[in-house]
C-alpha cells in the first residue's frame, strides 16, 4: 500500500514539476510559489471535480465515462473523505457509487465498491465481508502521511532540472498551462533520471531502507543501463504518442483554485481524452468522522488473500501451502494468515525434490513415523493432498480437497 500511495502522490508532483524548476520571477515559478502557499497555510479545503473519460478503439464504438467527485479534507492531518460517482451507457458496467476515507495512509472504502472490484477480479468468493466499510491499514515502515509529508515529496522533485521551458503564461491570478507530446517524454524521461540520481532519498520518502546504500559507481552504472536500455523504448513511445497533449488553465487566490484541464493520448491501439473542471475552496476547518461498521486488512491479509487466488488445480481444492525449492522454504496458507518456515530441500540432478520424513509430519501432518529419511515430495499425493509445480514460481503447490486446508500450526521452531 505504501508504493502505491507514493507512487500516486509522485505522480502528481511529477506534473507539478512541469513549473517547480522554473524561475522565480517567469510565470511557472509564480504558480509553483501559489502552490506551495496553499498547501503550506490552508487548514482544510472542500472542492467537486467533474471528468469525462472517453476511450476510443479502432473499429469499436467509444467508451465514454462521466464522473463527479465531491471531497473535504484536513489538510494538517491528511484525513479526508471523498464520494466518487461513474456513470457510462454500458449496461454491463454499472459501478456503484465511491466512498473512500482516507486518515494517513489508511484507505476506508464501502463495502460495495470492494465487493465489486472482487468480482471483477473473478476473487468475489474470498471476500465475504458483513461490515459496511473495509479499511485497508498501512502497515511498518509506512511514513507518516501530513501536510508535511506532503511538502517534503513536493521539495523532493522542486531539486529536478529540465532541458527545457513549458508553454506557460500567467495574466492576473490564472495560469495557463500547455504540454505537447515531446514535453510529456521529456518529463517522464527527467523524472525517471532523477529518480535513479536520487534513489536513497526517494526509499526514504516511501518509508523504506535501502539494504545497502548504492555507491557513485553504482548508481552512474543504473544511469547507464537506463541510457542503453530504456531510453530508446522512449524515443519509439515518442513517436507512437505523437500528437497527444495536456492542457490546463488554473486560477489560484487566497480562497481558491478552479481548474480545467484536457489530456489527450493517442496511440496506435487507440485514444484516451479526459476532461476536467474542478473547484475547490478554502474551509477553515475539518473533521472526519469515520465509521463504526469496519472490516480490517493489513498488508499482510491482502498478501495472503492473493496467493489464495493464485489458481486451483482442475480437479478442485484449496491452495494449503506453497514450498520454495531455491529459497528452502515454505508457507502455510489460511483463511487467515501466511505461516512462513524454512525446511531442508534437496534437488537431484533430474529436478526431482525431496525432504525429510520428519518435516513432512511436522508440517503437513502425514501419519508416518518420523525419520531423518528422505521422501520424494509428491509421495504427499497419497496423503490428502494434490502435488502441483508452478515452473513461474519455482515453487510446489500444495492443495486440499477439503473446503479448509488441512494443516496444523507447525512447531515454534519452524515456524519463525
Amino acid at each position: 500500500m505504501k508504493r502505491v500511495l507514493l507512487a500516486l502522490v509522485l505522480v502528481l508532483a511529477m506534473f507539478s514539476t512541469t513549473i517547480a524548476s522554473a524561475a522565480p520571477a517567469t510565470p511557472a515559478g509564480e504558480y509553483w510559489e501559489d502552490l506551495k502557499a496553499m498547501y503550506e497555510e490552508w487548514s482544510a479545503m472542500e472542492g467537486e471535480s467533474d471528468m469525462k473519460i472517453t476511450i476510443t478503439v479502432p473499429e469499436e464504438e467509444p467508451m465514454v465515462f462521466d464522473v463527479n467527485i465531491k471531497s473535504i479534507g484536513n489538510m494538517e492531518d491528511m484525513s479526508a473523505s471523498m464520494e466518487m460517482t461513474i456513470t457510462t451507457e454500458d449496461p454491463e458496467l454499472q459501478i456503484p457509487a465511491i466512498h473512500m476515507m482516507t486518515v494517513g495512509s489508511d484507505i476506508y472504502l464501502n463495502t460495495e465498491i470492494v465487493k465489486f472490484l472482487a468480482d471483477k477480479m473473478e476473487m468475489g468468493d474470498m471476500v465475504q465481508i458483513e461490515e459496511e466499510y473495509v479499511m485497508l491499514k498501512g502497515g511498518e515502515g509506512v511514513p507518516e502521511v501530513n501536510k508535511q509529508y506532503l511538502i517534503d515529496i513536493l521539495e523532493f522533485v522542486e531539486e529536478m532540472e529540465l532541458d527545457f521551458e513549458f508553454d506557460m503564461t500567467k495574466e492576473g491570478n490564472t495560469y495557463t498551462l500547455n504540454i505537447d507530446s515531446d514535453q510529456l517524454i521529456d518529463l517522464f524521461d527527467a523524472y525517471m533520471l532523477f529518480s535513479l540520481e536520487n534513489s536513497a532519498q526517494l526509499m526514504e520518502l516511501s518509508g523504506q531502507e535501502m539494504e545497502m546504500e548504492l555507491t557513485e559507481e553504482e548508481i552512474q552504472e543504473a544511469l547507464e543501463m537506463y541510457e542503453e536500455v530504456f531510453a530508446p523504448m522512449l524515443e519509439t513511445a515518442r513517436e507512437a504518442i505523437k500528437g497527444s497533449y495536456y492542457n490546463q488553465v488554473t486560477t489560484i487566490t487566497d480562497e481558491a483554485y478552479d481548474e480545467e484541464a484536457e489530456l489527450y493520448v493517442t496511440t496506435p491501439m487507440g485514444e484516451i481524452l479526459v476532461e476536467m473542471v474542478s473547484t475547490t475552496e478554502r474551509i477553515e476547518e475539518y473533521s472526519m468522522e469515520l465509521p463504526e461498521s469496519v472490516k480490517v486488512y493489513t498488508q499482510e491479509d491482502l498478501t495472503n488473500i492473493l496467493i489464495g487466488s493464485m489458481g486451483l488445480p482442475q480437479e478442485g481444492g484449496n491452495l494449503a501451502a506453497m514450498i520454495d525449492v531455491d529459497q528452502d522454504m515454505y508457507m502455510i496458507i489460511t483463511e487467515t494468515e501466511v505461516i512462513e518456515g524454512e525446511v531442508d530441500i534437496t534437488l537431484t540432478q533430474e529436478g526431482l525434490s525431496y525432504m525429510s520424513v520428519k518435516d513432512a509430519v511436522e508440517i503437513f501432518g502425514i501419519q508416518m513415523e518420523p525419520s531423518d529419511e528422505l521422501m520424494h515430495i509428491r509421495e504427499l499425493d497419497n496423503h490428502g493432498y494434490d502435488i502441483k509445480w508452478n515452473e513461474q514460481l519455482r515453487m510446489i503447490e500444495v492443495y486440499v480437497e477439503m473446503p479448509e486446508p488441512a494443516l496444523e500450526m507447525p512447531m515454534e521452531e519452524t515456524a519463525e
